[in-house]
């Protein structure tokens, strides 16, 4: 996973100095050759393999897990889960030690009037003693035009705004204040498509008390 290797100190620093909550927006992070074969494996929208959700909070959202995937985005899960990945996630935020868990997270595509309300997301594993501590999006839109909605804001009062453009990766702790979303729907035949990884790591004596996602309406 050598592409973590390139975030050093200075990225590390502004991980930690970020607002509204510790995050980091990286571009061009990874071979422009591997997102290609990784887009080109996604199946199409119509596929009935995609899982979507039927709330409104998250509408015309796609997801896909292993059995939907090819060699090129397989490696890349396999690397962006693995131990050393963790180890250097570690380094960069300082939170540890994680562990990827696959819950949620995969493939995502989101079509025309598909749109996430801004949330906060779940904080206890439904099964282990760990708590959600870090997400890593990675986006496969070229050319992404910010008027076709699909923005990613971060903060309660949508303070960041990230558009996910092409090799756009994002970084960000998870916790009680790390709201999160793209309200705005999708506009025309664009897919917005990003590659998401969820890591975990030991409960701690302030975890909150364990909750489901927590929406906030527009």
């Amino acid at each position: 996973m050598t592409d973590l290797t390139t975030l050093g100190q200075a990225e590390a620093d502004r991980f930690a100095a970020a607002e509204p909550f510790p995050h980091l927006v990286v571009d061009g992070l990874w071979p422009n050759s591997l997102l290609a074969a990784i887009d080109a494996e996604f199946p199409a929208a119509n596929d009935p393999r995609w899982i979507t959700y039927p709330d409104e909070k998250e509408r015309g959202k796609k997801a896909g897990d292993s059995y939907m995937w090819g060699p090129a985005t397989r490696g890349f899960f396999d690397a962006a889960r693995g131990d050393e990945a963790c180890a250097m996630l570690e380094l960069l935020t300082g939170i540890g030690p994680l562990t990827a868990d696959d819950i949620g997270g995969g493939m995502h595509e989101t079509g025309e009037g598909g749109r996430l309300d801004m949330h906060v997301d779940f904080n206890v594993h439904p099964t282990l003693p760990l708590e959600r501590r870090l997400n890593m999006l990675v986006f496969l839109s070229r050319d992404w035009d910010p008027a076709w909605g699909g923005v990613l804001y971060l903060g309660k009062d949508r303070e960041v705004e990230v558009v996910p453009a092409w090799n756009r990766t994002v970084i960000f702790a998870t916790g009680e204040r790390s709201w999160h979303g793209h309200p705005d729907p999708v506009v025309g035949e664009h897919l917005r498509r990003s590659l998401a990884c969820y890591y975990y790591a030991p409960l701690r004596p302030e975890t909150a008390e364990a909750h489901s996602t927590v929406w906030r309406s527009p």
